[in-house]
């Protein structure tokens, strides 16, 4: 082929090798490296593709040519002038020729396997850094100089213990101004190793122990996800072998696996069959991170209780499964009308709960203001074609303005609440000093 495409590797795989001779299996595995997007692996589909080609005899290898820094390996068509070059780095050869030519067996597979197969619906805060530990705990018996940490893209309901030394939260928007990590995330290789100079000043997120001599940055992405990175730094600057870095990989791949299943799980006991939104169990995990997080980027956060008017006349008179209707298309409406970012919890019976992250007092008042009248005019459709009306009252306050802490929030904005209602429903109120008492 032309040199040209060489380093096109999805065209190369979706366009020129021929897929129609490859093995179903085969076939398969090169759809999801066009679906995954990462470089490494679509480098090893278009390999592993060849070599399968050059058992059927349909291609033959042709040349090997290296250098200290690259490879590239030719395979002419049988019978057609085609030829098709790959072209990679050192470091995606050692990947690519260590699955292949040199199987790796590595010491990780059955540990994750025991720490993953152990994940449960009821895992703590506490259980869930504890499987963190465990994972990074593993760096030791790859290299024993190594100390491992966690840059994750998304908070995790951790334990206020050595997982928080461990793992720092950040989002997409500022890893990606930082050069060091930015490089690691999206040039597609499995792990960047970066030497240290003695006037090295890396804008790390992590401190640099004294005696670290090397960095290797493992990036966490999966097919739809960018999960993070992890950092592990050396006492030693010398190379580390292919084993070590498959390793490494390994334990990426572990760690990845470990966070989609709490995802997973977190959905299975987090989400309110009923109205799809939150529920209560997800208020009691999450709020503590919100309120961390406001303290952190030094915002507010807003706080919401809203109660469905006079919900129990809707049962009585039209029966539960009505009233269940109209919970459903409240929550919903609702949703619909606040942020990506903000956060709709079912927190019991007719009662829900929003939290709006950045939301100071006047944004917060003229959001809850919104709810209060998109509900107002919205109607839950009987089957006769009649429509049941519902309103709703608000509560509110803002945090750290009104409140300090996770007890304070719900009982200031709980007595807002109480204020609606008594003085008429269907009505916002927030919190005043001179009206809580």
């Amino acid at each position: 082929m032309q040199r040209g495409y060489e380093k096109n590797y999805r065209f190369l795989i979706s366009r020129i090798i021929p897929r129609n001779l490859l093995s179903p299996s085969r076939q398969g595995s090169l759809r999801d490296a066009l679906a995954g997007n990462n470089k490494v692996e679509m480098i090893r589909e278009a390999y592993l593709s060849l070599e399968e080609l050059t058992r059927l005899g349909a291609y033959r290898k042709d040349d090997v040519e290296r250098s200290d820094s690259t490879v590239a390996l030719s395979y002419l068509r049988v019978g057609h002038p085609t030829r098709i070059t790959l072209e990679m780095t050192g470091d995606e050869w050692e990947i690519i020729s260590g699955e292949k030519d040199r199987p790796v067996e590595g010491i990780l597979p059955s540990v994750f396997a025991g720490i993953i197969s152990s994940m449960a619906l009821n895992d703590s805060p506490k259980t869930f850094s504890k499987r963190i530990e465990d994972l990074l705990a593993l760096l030791r018996q790859i290299n024993s100089t190594s100390k491992g940490h966690l840059i994750l893209l998304q908070e995790l309901p951790l334990d206020s213990g050595q997982g928080r030394d461990l793992i720092k939260f950040t989002s997409w928007s500022k890893l990606s101004t930082n050069r060091f990590y930015r490089s690691s995330m999206t040039s597609g290789l499995s792990h960047t190793f970066i030497r240290l100079s003695k006037n090295y000043r890396g804008n790390n997120l992590f401190p640099i122990r004294e005696g670290t001599r090397s960095i290797v940055l493992v990036p966490l992405v999966s097919v739809d996800t960018k999960w993070g990175i992890l950092e592990i730094h050396f006492l030693t600057e010398d190379a580390l072998d292919r084993e070590s870095f498959f390793n490494f990989y390994l334990l990426g791949q572990g760690i990845i696996r470990i966070l989609e299943n709490n995802r997973h799980l977190q959905k299975m006991v987090s989400v309110d069959r009923l109205t799809q939104v939150h529920n209560r169990n997800y208020y009691e995990s999450q709020l503590p991170l919100e309120i961390e997080r406001a303290n952190r980027d030094r915002k507010n956060l807003a706080f919401l209780i809203m109660d469905i008017d006079d919900f129990k006349n809707v049962n009585d008179r039209y029966g539960h499964d009505v009233g269940d209707g109209v919970l459903r298309i409240i929550a919903q409406t609702v949703r619909s009308h606040l942020r990506k970012i903000d956060l709709l919890i079912r927190y019991g019976g007719e009662e829900f709960i929003a939290l709006l992250p950045g939301a100071g007092r006047e944004d917060a008042e003229r959001t809850a203001e919104r709810l209060r009248e998109v509900v107002e005019h919205t109607a839950h459709t009987l089957e006769d074609g009649s429509k049941v009306h519902a309103t709703i009252s608000i509560g509110g306050c803002v945090y750290p303005d009104d409140a300090q802490n996770e007890i304070e929030l719900f009982r200031v904005a709980d007595k807002a609440l109480y204020l609606s209602k008594r003085d008429g429903k269907n009505k916002v109120t927030f919190y005043e000093s001179y009206d809580m008492k």
